[in-house]
């Protein structure tokens, strides 16, 4: 499913932003952020920035997960947020972006910077 990730760079500069305009009090704000893309399809354009094949992902049935959280936390967390992979999950931030003038990093630019 498509999925919207937000670059660290870009929520800084959001909280930053945010913090120091008094327009942005009392109600929340989404961070401006690349187009939504799939894991695999994120996946893939790490792989071609650090010029590597592909890695294979594969998808653990939910119970999995649940399952392991009984004894381990992080599985437990990753559990709770998993609804977040089964549907499309996409951030809306055109407000955002037009009140106080916030941009998205293009994705390839944010993957390449972390790879480089």
């Amino acid at each position: 499913m498509p999925h919207t990730f937000t670059v660290n760079a870009d929520m800084a500069r959001a909280l930053v932003t945010l913090a120091s305009d008094d327009r942005a009090w009392g109600r929340p704000w989404h961070v401006p952020s690349p187009p939504a893309v799939t894991i695999r399809e994120l996946a893939r354009r790490y792989a071609v920035a650090a010029g590597r094949p592909p890695i294979t992902l594969i998808q653990l049935p939910r119970f999995v997960m649940r399952t392991a959280g009984l004894v381990v936390p992080i599985a437990r967390e990753m559990a709770e947020m998993d609804y977040q992979w089964y549907a499309p999950f996409h951030m809306e931030a055109t407000e955002t972006a037009e009140t106080f003038h916030l941009t998205a990093t293009d994705l390839d630019t944010a993957v390449r910077a972390e790879v480089g």
